[in-house]
């Protein structure tokens, strides 16, 4: 009698097909993101190997197994390394390979090497990336990975609140090539990572050797511009399409309060790709 009795009294109260749309498209059980990962590993990778992964590296393997199956990656340069989290989890899925990880703010690069001390096949530089040999303003904000050799754009404040809480130090800044030569590696990158908050032009200018031996470069593009004379998706889109380089793949859109998407990393490679 009760359930007639509510079901009654909804009829009379109007609240009767609320409560049934709210039955029948309310909250559903929706798979985490590491049990997706995990769905998707065991449909295309059949076998143990990516089962004691951590949860990065799996989510590192889902994203680039082609890449490393495709090209011989022996040596990785990454540009604005930040806390060596990436790093860490392409080294652990994708075991093998060299980096040299590059991180110009002071506290961030200390922790960067307090993180990766137990890694040999890593060697990290307190240093940035760029077109020129000098020192140079960079802007430290609050919110570490959002610091950046360029100041915001009034956009990026916008898009993102929390932001904004900045001081300024000093970097020294070198161009990638001689970074690769200082460390015996010239010629020898097979992928480089730029991860340097709208700075990815002036990374490009001072890595044309590098570029020459690369198989693969991972970057971070703008779809509206978050730092002052920040490069742009089709700054770098033209800057490696120019070198031989093709845009694969599109990886972690990132959008603001508005719901735009205002950066995705993309994966270019070199075409053909090296056997």
């Amino acid at each position: 009698m009760g359930l007639w009795r509510r079901m009654r009294d909804s009829l009379r109260d109007g609240s009767f097909g609320r409560k049934v749309l709210a039955r029948a498209l309310g909250p559903r059980w929706v798979p985490a993101r590491k049990v997706l990962i995990d769905e998707y590993l065991a449909a295309h990778y059949p076998g143990e190997r990516w089962k004691p992964l951590s949860a990065a590296a799996r989510e590192a393997w889902v994203q680039h197994a082609p890449l490393f199956s495709q090209h011989a990656v022996r040596t990785i340069a990454y540009a604005g390394a930040h806390l060596g989290a990436t790093a860490l989890a392409l080294n652990e899925a994708f075991p093998g390979a060299r980096f040299v990880l590059l991180e110009p703010a002071p506290d961030t690069f200390r922790q960067l090497a307090a993180n990766t001390a137990g890694c040999p096949s890593m060697s990290c530089l307190n240093l940035a990336a760029g077109a020129s040999e000098g020192s140079q303003d960079f802007y430290l904000d609050a919110y570490a990975p959002a610091s950046s050799l360029l100041p915001y754009e009034t956009v990026a404040l916008e898009e993102f609140p929390f932001l904004g809480r900045q001081a300024k130090t000093t970097v020294q800044v070198k161009p990638l090539d001689a970074i690769m030569l200082e460390c015996g590696l010239a010629g020898q990158v097979d992928m480089l990572i730029m991860d340097v908050q709208g700075y990815e032009d002036q990374v490009l200018l001072g890595a044309g050797q590098t570029l020459e031996s690369c198989a693969v470069v991972i970057s971070e593009l703008s779809l509206q511009p978050l730092y002052a004379h920040s490069s742009t998706f089709d700054s770098v889109y033209q800057a490696l399409t120019r070198r031989g380089f093709c845009l694969r793949f599109l990886l972690n859109p990132l959008e603001g309060v508005h719901r735009q998407i205002l950066q995705v990393d993309g994966v270019f490679v070199r075409e053909p790709p090296r056997k």
